[in-house]
């Protein structure tokens, strides 16, 4: 699972111009030496030993942050400990030292803190290599604040109060000591993920750039790594909202968003980038059923929004559940600097970890790049750069044999059964009650909002296989922008050959979207990809071109029969895999990559010619689709068509080991493509006895197996119809000839269930 928090080792190698946390600032407390003559409170080193043996099975289990510190709860404060000391112009600075003997680092948290206009916090260590502040009331949350960590094994805390000024009120509720770091752990932090990772500013990042700006890393709870986004509402008005996963959640009031964190370039920088950060933020919404978390940022805030110079951007979302057809992952992974990796192909609904149903996106194996721990939390995009969901874990990783991932869905979190403002997203996205299916991305820096912007959002009815020549195609078009969209022309076409056309008209409002039905068209046998696009837009021009085209590929099969596969995983769908091959044994249809824990029914429709097919099945574990007692209940296997079974597995039958092989027929199995004669074969399958019929007498006929190897041979049959008996055959597939008195031959494949 990716909610393994990841230690922010990366911070013992920052300079203080590298950490830039606060307003900025060295303090004002200045003797080189003086630091030495600072009232000192020292805490005892805990067991680490005993620490370090937990660890191994906290780390192991990889469902809570990953521990680097021991707690030491206190309570100083500038009223009672430290020191005060004056200056000639009546300025005052409290000072207090903290040490941790043999801690490597030291982190602090902040309660009942008040911080008058003028006054300012410092936090740093004694030689002032590592500064944090300044620290003014704006950045606090409910007088609260968390720090992320100092280095070494000592602190000194600095208060300043001009002269004149209200002294206000600083306490310290928690003392963190690291017993965890850099020396032993410097791979969790910069340049630590997988190299199969890519940096964002890798030359396939180039039209996530804006997108990029909206990702965030989190420092949560002081203590562990999660990746989340900026995420716009309806107002477009920069509230400063970050969606993130559930299971990253603590008190938000001593969080830290860190911004920017990113190399220049495609490869990794000789050293750490800088970054920049705010702190504190206070929790809007949250459920664990789609794992999503929606924090308001509330420190070092300018006009109430993110300040201009982090370069925010508020990525838009989309909560139709419409499938995406690609996707694109931007995150942090394993603490370090920001990646992005792609998924070329459909995402899948299903669910993790227990979630309900379709309350999560599905990656069945990127393309490019992949997850690690620190991407919790980071938002997955669909093809038109909206968030559809934020990664709640999966199996991906550099390396891993399957590379699955699973984000809760937006549309999922949007309004649940029986939610209120305390567990749902569209209160707090949607506080026009617009009702919209989706928003656009917010540039603040973009100045006027666009206007004119028709989208094509998403195509339908030309997706999979046909049974038959007509495909009837929809589009669906929506308005970006501000302006209400009453007409456009919608340009469409099969294969490359983009000339038809569709005049719609009616009325849009912003982010309001409406389905077209096209007319249907007959098609030939085989593979067409489907083109839309859109344009003249009240009979003027688009100001947004990037999301007015959409395409699809699918498959015809004339006269073809549909079967239908309903697969029920187990709880470890990683380990299945299935391939559907025709009499010749090429491989037609396949199916892999599903997730774990994820455990729902998986259902396919292929389009099959007149024959006999042959269904494998493997599990890489060696138990089936068996789930007991793992799961609340094992998998099974459906092939039907028409409403009628033809063959499958039970949940009886579900432990099959390694593989399992599984032969059907359509039409009764009757192949007499090469000759005139009509015959049937039934029941096939069949257990103990088949029966032939056919409208010229049969001289001869032989039975073997797929291999080839003869079973019985009848060579004086001398009639149109007879019985076989099959009982002493092992299951599987034969190949039944016959030769007709007036020379024609015949062929079937029997099945022995």
């Amino acid at each position: 699972m990716k909610n393994l928090f990841i230690f922010l080792s990366v911070l013992l190698l920052w300079q203080a111009s590298y950490a830039q946390q606060g307003n900025g600032g060295s303090g004002h407390y200045f003797p080189e030496e003086g630091w030495k003559s600072i009232p000192l409170i020292t805490y005892p080193s805990p067991d680490v030993e005993a620490l370090r043996e937990e660890d191994l099975l906290l780390d192991e289990q990889g469902e809570q942050p990953w521990r680097f510190g021991f707690n030491h709860p206190t309570q100083i404060n500038s009223s009672a400990h430290g020191t005060w000391i004056q200056a000639k112009n009546g300025d005052l600075i409290w000072l207090v030292r903290i040490k941790c003997p043999e801690a490597l680092t030291i982190n602090l948290a902040f309660d009942q803190t008040e911080i008058p206009d003028g006054n300012e916090l410092y936090v740093y260590n004694p030689d002032k290599t590592f500064i944090l502040g300044k620290f003014t009331q704006e950045h606090l949350y409910e007088g609260q604040l968390g720090t992320e960590l100092v280095p070494g094994d000592e602190v000194i805390i600095e208060y300043y109060v001009p002269s004149a000024n209200d002294k206000g009120h600083v306490q310290l509720n928690n003392v963190t000591h690291g017993y965890r770091t850099a020396k032993e752990f410097h791979e969790k932090a910069f340049g630590s993920s997988g190299n199969c990772n890519l940096n964002v500013n890798c030359p396939q990042g180039g039209p996530w750039q804006q997108e990029r700006n909206g990702v965030v890393m989190l420092v949560s709870g002081n203590s562990g790594f999660c990746s989340g986004s900026l995420i716009n509402n309806t107002l477009n008005n920069g509230k400063p909202y970050v969606l993130t996963a559930n299971h990253c959640f603590s008190n938000p009031a001593t969080w830290v968003f860190r911004f920017n964190w990113q190399s220049a370039g495609c490869n990794n920088p000789a050293s750490e980038p800088t970054f920049q950060s705010l702190s504190g933020g206070v929790l809007r919404a949250r459920a664990s059923a789609s794992d999503f978390c929606l924090v308001e940022i509330t420190g070092g805030l300018q006009g109430g929004t993110v300040p201009a110079a982090f370069t925010p951007y508020f990525n838009g979302w989309d909560n139709s559940g419409n499938t995406p057809t690609s996707a694109v992952g931007i995150h942090h992974p394993s603490g370090d600097i920001k990646k992005i990796s792609f998924e070329n192909n459909p995402l899948i609904s299903t669910q993790f970890g227990g979630s309900p149903l379709n309350s999560h996106w599905g990656v069945t194996g990127w393309d490019e790049g992949v997850t690690e721990g620190g991407s919790s939390g980071s938002p997955l995009f669909d093809q038109n750069h909206r968030i559809i969901g934020q990664l709640h874990g999966g199996a991906s990783a550099c390396g891993a044999a399957v590379l699955s991932d699973e984000y809760g869905k937006i549309s999922y979190s949007w309004t649940p059964a029986n939610s209120d403002s305390t567990n749902q997203l569209k209160y707090w996205l949607d506080p026009t009650q617009s009702n919209a299916t989706f928003v656009n991305g917010y540039d603040p820096s973009g100045g006027v909002p666009i206007q004119v912007d028709p989208i094509v959002s998403a195509v339908g009815g030309v997706s999979g296989t046909f049974c038959s020549a007509q495909v009837t195609p929809t589009v669906t078009i929506a308005n970006g922008g501000a302006l209400t969209l009453t007409s456009v022309t919608i340009t469409y076409g099969f294969d490359g050959n983009n000339n038809l056309t569709y005049n719609w008209t009616g009325s849009l409002t912003q982010w309001q979207s409406t389905t077209i039905t096209l007319p249907g068209v007959n098609l030939t046998n085989g593979i067409h990809t489907f083109n839309a696009s859109i344009g003249n837009p009240n009979t003027g021009v688009d100001e947004n071109n990037v999301n007015n085209t959409q395409s699809s590929t699918f498959n015809v099969v004339l006269n073809g029969q549909a079967v239908v596969l309903d697969l029920t995983l187990d709880c470890y769908g990683s380990e299945t895999s299935w391939e559907l091959q025709n009499a010749t044994g090429t491989v037609i249809y396949s199916g892999s990559g599903y997730p774990d824990d994820a455990a729902g029914l998986v259902s396919e429709t292929w389009c099959l010619d007149m024959g006999c097919y042959v269904y494998v099945i493997e599990d890489s574990y060696g138990d089936g689709i068996y789930g007991l007692p793992w799961c609340q209940e094992s998998g099974n296997v459906v092939i039907s068509s028409l409403g009628d079974s033809l063959t499958g597995i039970s949940e009886a039958n579900s432990d099959f080991g390694d593989s399992e092989t599984l032969t059907f027929c359509i039409n009764g199995g009757e192949i007499n493509s090469l000759n005139k004669e009509t015959f049937t074969l039934y029941p096939n399958p069949a257990q103990e006895i088949v029966h032939w019929v056919s409208s010229n007498t049969v001289h001869s006929y032989s039975l073997h197996d797929i291999l080839g190897k003869q079973i019985l041979v009848n060579p004086f049959v001398k009639a149109t119809q007879f019985s076989l008996s099959i009982a002493n055959l092992s299951p599987g597939m034969y190949i039944l000839d016959c030769t007709f008195e007036n020379g024609n031959s015949g062929r079937v494949h029997l099945i022995k269930n």
